[in-house]
């Protein structure tokens, strides 16, 4: 009996564990194309490869309750950041057959809406959300800079509140953008090794889908309470 109450408690915290991460974690998908581009040194194709009109794919992660992210919060604002193993969020981008993650270092998810700022009397319909993650660091005599930005902004009332929630938009009437920056330099010669950068029309982006780790934790939770169950039938007919 006390072997089988374990084993209960085991699979309950497992999906215990699986409710708050797949309540908490957020999956966007952002997908346009690259409306210029500025690529010196072949990072999404050879040197000279026109990328204007090439698709674009950004694949967005953040846990939006990341007790070790920094968070600063105003009337009208909401700005969740944080730094290291403290950033709430991971950026991978996909262009040209060419995929590169970014998020070392620092991650932020901002939401504005002006709407909500007492006695506005100046541009108080606008409100926005913006993600971006970055990669700054030195290494190998290297010193890399790599930088994503996402977001959108309106001025319907089409984006509102602080909610730090996946949104779901498609042009129109928001207004989507994206950037990329690549950028890496040796730091005695200062040679630039790496140097693209490109804008980009969103035209939507993609609500939440549960985590994967998620997932897999609910499944595991379920086949022990399932062998859990089994067990505790054969000791019942025994």
């Amino acid at each position: 009996m006390i072997k089988h109450l374990g084993a209960a408690i085991a699979v309950a915290a497992s999906l215990g564990l699986a409710g708050q991460a797949s309540a908490t974690v957020h999956d966007l998908v952002y997908k346009g194309h690259v409306t210029s581009a500025l690529d010196l040194t072949g990072e999404f194709g050879p040197v000279g490869t026109d990328l204007v009109g090439k698709a674009f794919t950004a694949y967005v992660t953040y846990d939006d309750a990341n007790p070790a992210a920094l968070h600063d919060t105003g009337a009208w604002y909401d700005y969740y950041y944080g730094y290291g193993a403290a950033n709430p969020l991971s950026i991978t981008i996909k262009l040209n057959g060419v995929t590169m993650s970014v998020g070392a270092t620092d991650g932020t998810d901002l939401r504005e809406d002006r709407s909500l700022l007492p006695g506005c009397t100046l541009d108080c319909t606008t409100a926005s959300f913006e993600q971006s993650a970055e990669d700054r660091f030195t290494q190998n005599g290297l010193y890399t800079l790599n930088y994503v930005n996402l977001g959108g902004s309106t001025t319907d009332g089409t984006i509102s509140g602080l909610a730090h929630t996946a949104p779901d938009y498609t042009n129109p009437p928001v207004d989507l953008w994206g950037f990329v920056n690549v950028f890496q330099q040796d730091v005695d010669t200062l040679e630039t090794t790496k140097w693209a950068e490109v804008s980009v029309k969103i035209d939507s982006v993609g609500g939440a889908v549960p985590e994967p780790a998620a997932w897999s934790l609910m499944l595991l939770g379920f086949a022990g309470m399932g062998a859990s169950l089994r067990r505790a039938r054969r000791t019942a007919l025994a």
